[in-house]
């Protein structure tokens, strides 16, 4: 994909989320999963839900929280398209889209480069911990994460 999408404020973005960065007994993700200043997501627009879970679980990643793009924007966030390129040569992950990416490069040929995930984007602003808990209370869970284990209590033997 050559052009980025633009993203409008009712876009469906995923968000992948370790299982640590959830809370079981509320069945909700926590802030912590919504820190980083560049926070990774997929459009839904440009992948399915199966596709983007595909692409979490390589990363150690079992669950996926959903918001609309507004969310982002109510907190003066931007929402970029910019696609995962890997270069061939390196398999370093490269942006071409924001100046500001750790993996920003602009001297890079672009038929040096595979594209690992069209549909990534990136939620670009300071993330305080209100603009965290905001992004935490206005998620859908799409893909609860692996159920933590049960610690059974044996029952008490009536005759003790």
């Amino acid at each position: 994909m050559n052009d980025n999408y633009k993203v409008e404020p009712d876009d469906k973005l995923f968000r992948w989320l370790h299982p640590s960065q959830f809370i079981w007994k509320e069945s909700r993700a926590t802030s912590a999963g919504f820190s980083n200043d560049y926070l990774s997501i997929d459009i839904t627009k440009l992948t399915t839900l199966d596709e983007s879970f595909i692409r979490a679980k390589k990363n150690g990643n079992n669950a996926i929280v959903s918001f609309e793009a507004k969310v982002a924007f109510d907190k003066d966030q931007k929402v970029h398209h910019c696609p995962v390129m890997s270069c061939k040569e390196t398999g370093d992950d490269i942006c071409t889209v924001d100046i500001g990416c750790v993996n920003y490069k602009n001297d890079i040929n672009l038929e040096e480069l595979n594209s690992v995930n069209s549909a990534h984007g990136c939620v670009v602003g300071k993330k305080t911990k209100s603009v965290q808990r905001h992004f935490a209370n206005n998620c859908t869970v799409e893909i609860y994460p692996p159920a933590p284990p049960i610690t059974e209590i044996p029952e008490k033997d009536p005759t003790d």
